[in-house]
């Protein structure tokens, strides 16, 4: 018996757009995940000053896997966004076709249903994450479960009029594209990682973090800039990493490491093939000579290693495809971040030991050490 046209129609819609869950990392915990609109009251949006400035934050819990009492698979990023994002990738890629409709598809395993937590639970560990220039928070979903996973509170920001698009509870969206991907542009690049500083002080604020407290800070790209740039203004931020960004904008490179501080470089990126990063390390050495601060690169490693570009393309086809990921798996890559984020965290927050920041491993022989001063957090 032949369905009729309109079924055999839908059928194949479903079929081709059928859901693609990203892989539930290994980790201790699982993770809760939820939305938020944070409004600094009284603080114009510096980018357009006809309104106060909201960003949208998402934030990462991590749960006991007994304490889960329902897990469930949520959107990786919401229809609108994916559909932007569809016609972002769209435009990279000029004639060759993207595959739109597979990031709308993506779905991750969260825990949507716990027991409450015993009031004499001590507080997690807390870690800010920011996403690369025009760059919705939404690449950085995977990372956020990864390090929620390993027992941290992550947050991961977006920065309304230069991240790409972001849209709140009440319909409002505004896009991105105020801030020059020009290394060049140093005072517009600048104004905007001061813009990222505020705004993670709004985050911990609203957090009601004290100012005795100590959080991390990882910055993708963009956010390794915001990271050092956000150290120097918030005291509570004990922590920086800067995975693979450019230390681009005024003053920047030149004001060097304040705290500990740890790089990750793809395949050739490194203090002596970026000027900014050795200006960087060399005001640190200056000027703080005694800090903790170790450089690391991945061996075939890429730029997208560092987000979870690599981790989507992994799972879907059409991505692989069209040249979308990398050459490192995003699987191994994420475990791997993971694994030496949560040991560099460990140690600089919490006062264990330096864990694979200690040296090359066997574990992870493509992670190379490639400089390093200090021996213990000041």
């Amino acid at each position: 018996m032949q369905l009729p046209k309109v079924l055999t129609a839908i059928f194949y819609f479903f079929l081709k757009v059928q859901a693609i869950l990203l892989p539930v990392p290994h980790t201790p915990y699982l993770a809760k995940w939820t939305t938020s609109e944070l409004i600094n009251h009284g603080f114009p949006d510096p980018f357009n000053t006809s309104h106060t400035r909201r960003i949208m934050i998402s934030r990462y819990t991590p749960v006991r896997k007994g304490d889960c009492l329902e897990t469930c698979r949520l959107p990786y990023m919401p229809e609108f966004i994916a559909s932007v994002e569809d016609e972002i990738f769209q435009a990279d890629m000029g004639d060759t076709p993207w595959p739109r409709g597979v990031l709308a598809s993506l779905k991750v395993e969260m825990c949507c249903k716990g027991r409450r937590r015993d009031h004499h639970d001590k507080p997690r560990p807390l870690l800010l994450l920011g996403p690369g220039l025009n760059t919705t928070r939404y690449w950085y979903s995977g990372m956020g479960q990864s390090l929620a996973g390993m027992g941290f509170e992550v947050v991961v920001m977006d920065h309304p009029y230069e991240t790409d698009v972001v849209q709140y509870p009440d319909g409002t969206v505004i896009y991105g594209g105020r801030v020059p991907a020009d290394a060049e542009a140093v005072e517009e690049l600048r104004f905007a990682l001061e813009v990222r500083a505020k705004d993670a002080t709004l985050v911990l604020d609203w957090l009601k973090v004290p100012k005795s407290a100590k959080v991390g800070f990882v910055g993708s790209s963009f956010g390794g800039p915001a990271a050092a740039v956000a150290m120097r203004r918030d005291g509570r931020i004990a922590a920086g990493v800067n995975l693979d960004g450019g230390m681009f904008g005024a003053g920047v490179a030149e004001g060097g490491a304040v705290r500990p501080f740890l790089i990750f470089g793809a395949d050739g990126h490194n203090t002596t093939t970026d000027e900014t990063w050795g200006r960087f390390w060399d005001a640190t050495a200056e000027r703080r000579p005694g800090l903790w601060m170790k450089e690391l690169g991945v061996v075939n490693a890429t730029h997208r290693t560092f987000l979870d570009f690599s981790l989507v393309g992994e799972v879907s086809e059409e991505l692989r495809r069209v040249g979308f990921g990398g050459v490192v798996s995003g699987v191994w890559a994420m475990g791997m971040m993971t694994e030496y984020l949560t040991d560099f965290f460990r140690f600089a927050l919490m006062g264990k030991g330096e864990g694979l920041l200690a040296g090359e491993s066997g574990r992870f022989p493509e992670v190379k050490f490639l400089r390093s001063q200090g021996t213990q957090p000041v």
